[in-house]
């Protein structure tokens, strides 16, 4: 693999006088040295300014992007994106376009449909407008429009009445401040599919998020205590297991669906689709993820180790696939450049054209008023 000047981009946070990181920040970093990289970290917070400064000091050949977040708000995530692709810089992931697609879970599911992808019927319930798309019928799983890492989703979210459905809306709206998504709720088993690379894309083993342990009056949910709270029930009793006792047509059929699913929401590199299977064998995307959390553990690294690829093996297949979309869209980039350098042309000579032939200001005409 050829030696590349990487940059790895993150979020990054005071606390008690010093500047705190997500620990997937130093995994990435230390595989990308280990893989003969050289490697620095971008840590940034609130400014643009010195983002785009640091930068251009550290010039590298590719960012690896890890941002999820700018000034303590998730909803900056697509807009790092399209800042790195504006100053010109090539870098790990999703595009913007991809990553505002994702960001409105409504809007994913609309272009799911459209592609014949199928996916929970949902309505959404803002203050002042209500959206429908289909019939739905309880239990109902009620989440945050926008954000990532289950916010706003926990064992109350899935709710069985028209009481708890409305309490649930209410605190979405004044709580987080944002729309409520109403889905319906598919029972089943739940699968990740993790994809990795772009022509062609790469399924990696599927991996099953088992609930098996956790007791039955607790809901079959991923939110954030099963996430986050080492101590919860949610926790210990959730597991990410890869998936062994699945007819091969089944499988396929949740494979195949989560490669379209990537496809369609303009997924670059690598991307995550998580699945809930029916017991009838039906297939419905609940999520997809584009740069997925890469921590060592994770879900996307267990599918990947099953593969036969270790951990530093992963994170150089993302940079070595991200390298070669860069090279192939260069032409493509050049021929926009050319584009608009001939516009600017045109429109120059446009006005020139325009313009009187001599220094003399026009003769006004006066017209009468009638």
């Amino acid at each position: 693999m050829e030696k590349l000047k990487l940059s790895v981009l993150f979020w990054e946070w005071e606390s008690d006088g010093a500047m705190k990181h997500d620990e997937v920040v130093d995994q990435v970093a230390q595989a990308l040295t280990e893989g003969g990289h050289d490697v620095t970290l971008l840590g940034v917070s609130n400014s643009l300014t010195d983002m785009a400064e640091r930068l251009k000091e550290q010039q590298p050949q590719l960012v690896f992007n890890l941002c999820e977040t700018f000034a303590d708000n998730d909803h900056y995530e697509m807009n790092i994106t399209a800042v790195l692709e504006m100053l010109g810089m090539k870098f790990t992931g999703t595009g913007p376009t991809g990553m505002a697609l994702r960001q409105d879970k409504a809007i994913t599911k609309k272009l799911l449909a459209f592609h014949d992808v199928r996916c929970p019927e949902f309505a959404t319930f803002d203050r002042d407008r209500l959206e429908f798309a289909g019939k739905m019928r309880f239990p109902l799983l009620i989440k945050p429009l926008h954000g990532d890492a289950s916010a706003g989703v926990d064992d109350s979210s899935l709710v069985k009445d028209y009481v708890s459905l409305v309490q649930r809306i209410n605190f979405i709206q004044n709580e987080l401040n944002d729309t409520a998504l109403v889905e319906e709720y598919i029972e089943g088993r739940e699968f990740y599919v993790s994809i990795l690379g772009n022509d062609p894309p790469e399924v990696l083993p599927l991996i099953e998020l088992d609930f098996s342990r956790l007791p039955e009056s607790y809901p079959r949910i991923y939110g954030r205590e099963a996430k986050f709270d080492e101590n919860s029930v949610q926790y210990n009793g959730t597991n990410a297991v890869v998936a062994t006792d699945l007819p091969p047509e089944v499988r396929n059929r949740i494979l195949m669906v989560g490669l379209e699913a990537a496809h369609v929401m303009q997924c670059n590199d690598y991307s995550r689709v998580d699945i809930r299977l029916t017991p009838d064998g039906r297939p419905y995307v609940v999520e997809v993820n584009a740069n997925p959390y890469l921590e060592n553990t994770g879900a996307v690294a267990v599918a990947a180790l099953q593969a036969g690829m270790s951990y530093k093996t992963l994170i150089n297949r993302i940079v070595e696939t991200a390298r070669k979309r860069w090279q192939q869209t260069e032409p493509q980039i050049v021929q926009q450049q050319k584009s608009s350098t001939s516009k600017r042309v045109r429109r120059q000579k446009a006005k020139s054209k325009a313009r009187p032939s001599n220094d003399k200001e026009p003769e006004r005409v006066r017209v009468a008023a009638a």
